[in-house]
């Protein structure tokens, strides 16, 4: 079910059993959570296991493991890491699904920033998650775009 990412990022990536089991636990955390909108700017103390060890839980973290769940729930594997997270070329390359020599150019033309370690970059995840954010938006636009200029010709 699980599968080691360099360094300490853990990949889950889901199999049959765990997308069926998942699905159930999303559904009944985003009905307990629409059900509660009066708790959105709170935490809810949730019991656990036989001895109901009691845990608050602060309501956007709940929000985001029901996110989790329903992508578990999908097939669709889930990272969980830190935004201040700092990561190697390669791992930057796989996240956007590019080449690391690629990635490098984009370093070099200065499209996102970097910093150096030695004779290594090192690029911030929320600096990598921007950049895919904005290229897929880039990408988006000028799909729309050439789509309106087939619709104008024909």
């Amino acid at each position: 079910m699980t599968s080691t990412v360099p360094s300490k990022h853990r990949l889950a990536i889901p199999d049959e059993a765990l997308s069926d089991r998942t699905a159930q636990a999303a559904d009944t955390l985003e009905q307990f959570l629409d059900r509660h909108p009066e708790a959105s700017a709170a935490s809810l103390s949730m019991r656990l296991g036989e001895d109901e060890t009691a845990l608050d839980v602060p309501v956007d973290v709940l929000r985001l493991l029901a996110r989790m769940l329903a992508e578990t729930a999908s097939g669709n594997a889930v990272a969980v890491s830190p935004v201040d997270a700092e990561l190697t070329t390669q791992q930057a390359a796989d996240l956007l699904n590019v080449s690391r020599p690629y990635l490098v150019k984009l370093l070099d033309e200065r499209r996102m920033p970097f910093r150096r370690v030695g004779n290594r970059r090192r690029i911030l995840l929320v600096d990598v998650m921007a950049f895919k954010h904005d290229d897929e938006s880039e990408r988006r636009a000028i799909a729309a775009e050439l789509s309106a200029k087939t619709e104008e010709t024909e």
